[in-house]
């Protein structure tokens, strides 16, 4: 439990205590910015977000037996004042952090952290107690909702750090503090607000100056603004780096073996999942069980194990066809990654591909050149969904603007055998698309 005096709440969030002079000195059993999940005798931050306020919920927080709130305006209950919720929020989080003296793995990049953060999680709890963040609460308050979970039983911490502008990961980072940085990719996710590639790599790598001393860098040597990072344990497919797979052999969408070098060790590892994404992800994982000391039999068996979360490339099998749902998130590097996965399949490959957001500009010629990428890689028809992904479809009466047209229309477009790839930035729903392909 995440304990915590007045005392130390003032000091860290260098706030007003407003209270009645009865109030006292009560502990304060960890803090929440989400009435849900409030229980009697913790205290509520209330964060103002883009569509809701959460000072609405004081009230209904006090009731069911906050201690007290931290507000940035006056309330008519007990309260902590200060000028920003969600620095404070962080604050407090970064006190928890800091009275522990344990590894705690941080990982970013445009791409596989989720799947990555999940991958060595899974070697990890072979070994230690592991806490790690749950689903992508990756964010502003996610990172520190995390934190907060952090207890005297674990062994070590897997934190998942995600970002659209520039100053996030600084941020989060500095909450987190993290004793390995680990980098998967540098891609083109949000790159309209961080401008380039090259912005992507400076917004990514604001995280290196929170690392804790003596701390270690793992980055995806495939990746070629990584590969620059000085001092860096590289992993990937490439000549050169420091944790290599070599004989990649794919079994169409059931499977992927490969030998794995690390650090003089030849490591047979088989992953029931496929492509060469999932092969780095594990790379990935083995470079941090390395380092962690992790017994490599633990660490094979784990990943042999592994099963990706839905909407994140997994495969699913119904009575018809083979569907990849990729519908939790989609950008340029994560779709032409699917589409090399789909392209392993055996019958018929056909794609639904909805709108990628955040962009920018350019947004129309990222998408058309999926279309190309997926044309050169033999996909047999290519479905659209969206503005922007239009630009992608082959033919013009494939461009839907919804998904409720498209999916009045699946009957006629799938064929048995097929193996459907769908797959969207979050916001296009594309999951209503998988649920009515398993129905039919």
């Amino acid at each position: 439990m995440a304990d915590f005096t007045i005392r130390e709440i003032l000091d860290a969030t260098g706030g007003t205590l407003c209270a009645p002079s009865d109030f006292g000195d009560p502990i304060v059993h960890g803090f929440t910015i989400d009435t849900r999940t409030l229980t009697p005798g913790m205290g509520y931050v209330a964060i103002r977000g883009g569509t809701f306020d959460g000072h609405r919920f004081i009230a209904d927080a006090m009731k069911k037996g906050a201690i007290l709130s931290i507000s940035d305006t006056d309330v008519p209950y007990p309260h902590v004042r200060v000028e920003n919720t969600v620095l404070a929020y962080q604050n407090i989080a970064k006190l928890h952090r800091e009275r522990f003296d344990l590894p705690v793995v941080c990982i970013t990049g445009s791409v596989g952290k989720t799947t990555t953060k999940e991958m060595v999680k899974a070697v990890l709890e072979t070994t230690f107690r592991t806490h790690a963040t749950v689903g992508n609460l990756n964010n502003q308050t996610g990172v520190p909702t995390t934190i907060l979970q952090l207890s005297a039983s674990d062994e070590v911490s897997v934190t998942e750090l995600g970002t659209n502008h520039f100053g996030e990961i600084a941020a989060i980072a500095r909450v987190a503090q993290p004793t390995i940085c680990l980098f998967t990719n540098i891609g083109e996710a949000h790159i309209e607000f961080f401008g380039s590639r090259e912005g992507i790599f400076r917004g990514k790598t604001e995280m290196l100056q929170y690392m804790r001393p003596n701390g270690r860098i793992v980055a995806n040597g495939d990746d070629d603004y990584l590969r620059t990072i000085p001092h860096a344990i590289t992993y990937g497919l490439s000549e050169g780096v420091d944790v290599r797979a070599v004989n990649v052999q794919n079994d169409g969408l059931d499977s992927v073996t490969f030998t794995a070098q690390v650090f003089g060790k030849d490591l047979p590892v088989t992953l029931h999942v496929a492509g060469n994404h999932m092969v780095q992800n594990a790379l990935a994982a083995l470079t941090i069980a390395h380092l962690l000391n992790v017994p490599d039999e633990a660490a094979l068996l784990a990943l042999s194990e592994f099963q990706p979360g839905a909407g994140r490339s997994a495969v699913l099998k119904t009575k018809r066809f083979t569907v990849i749902d990729g519908t939790y998130n989609c950008n340029p590097t994560s779709m032409e990654a699917a589409i090399d996965l789909l392209k392993q399949a055996r019958g018929r490959r056909v794609c639904i591909f909805g709108d990628m957001l955040e962009l920018g500009e350019n947004a129309p010629v990222y998408h058309a050149r999926i279309g190309t990428y997926a044309k050169q890689c033999g996909i047999e028809r290519m479905l659209t969904v969206g503005a922007l992904a239009k630009n992608a479809a082959y033919d013009e009466s494939d461009a839907y603007g919804g998904t409720d047209a498209l999916i009045a229309d699946l009957p006629r477009l799938l064929h048995d055998g097929d193996t459907i790839l769908v797959k969207a930035s979050f916001g296009m729903h594309l999951k209503s698309v998988v649920d009515a392909i398993r129905s039919l």
